[in-house]
């Protein structure tokens, strides 16, 4: 049986992400190359889930109660204001902590949910929020519908990761001074958008990787 012979390179695009080689048997020598492409995912968000901190302190813990409670009420009515209702804010987490050792203070710590729609501007929403003493952001995530279009950014991906896996086969054969045959398997992995974390935005990115193997011939 001829010698098997694969010769692997990753061709990043300052995605970071690296795929997996196939789990596949080949006969015969051949290159395997990775190609990278992304585009950016024009999908406009109307609707956010967004995650408030909320917390407050003072001497007394009656006190810190009664301003975590006067807090929350400031953002019901702040929710209010910018289209939403009393529904949409739900505290999903309350603690309350007692002092210690240089910290003086009874502190109320307690996150707060809050779902909006009809969002025109995530910016201007989360500025409104900040206004609130004492409020901070812990994250504003654009919930995406899921009939959402990805086909022309795929598209778009796909042509970028097959260019560039091309290129990087080409190149590793000269540097290997072998001669590039025809492609004898070709697999691709899309990578969708996940919308998580502080700054996440609708205009996220598609990565598409897209793995051919070549057959190979060696230079008399």
């Amino acid at each position: 049986m001829p010698l098997l012979l694969i010769l692997s390179l990753i061709a990043q695009t300052g995605t970071g992400i690296y795929t997996a080689v196939p789990n596949i048997t080949i006969d015969k020598p051949a290159l395997s190359v990775t190609g990278q492409g992304n585009a950016t995912l024009g999908v406009q968000a109307t609707e956010y889930k967004i995650i408030l901190y909320a917390d407050t302190h003072a001497e007394e813990e009656k006190e810190a109660l009664r301003a975590s409670e006067e807090m929350r009420e400031e953002i019901v009515n702040v929710t209010k204001k910018i289209g939403g209702k009393k529904k949409d804010v739900v505290l999903t987490s309350r603690n309350t902590l007692e002092p210690i050792e240089g910290d003086p203070y009874f502190r109320v710590e307690q996150d707060i949910q809050i779902w909006l729609k009809n969002v025109k501007d995530i910016n201007k929403v989360k500025e409104t929020y900040l206004l609130i003493d004492g409020v901070q952001i812990g994250s504003a995530t654009p919930v995406i519908d899921e009939s959402a279009d990805y086909s022309p950014a795929i598209k778009k991906a796909r042509v970028d990761a097959l260019k560039n896996a091309k290129r990087e086969a080409k190149e590793l054969a000269a540097e290997m001074e072998v001669l590039l045959g025809d492609p004898i398997f070709i697999s691709e992995n899309i990578v969708y958008p996940a919308y998580t974390g502080y700054e996440t935005s609708e205009q996220a990115e598609i990565v598409v990787s897209i793995t051919i193997y070549y057959g190979i011939v060696y230079k008399k």
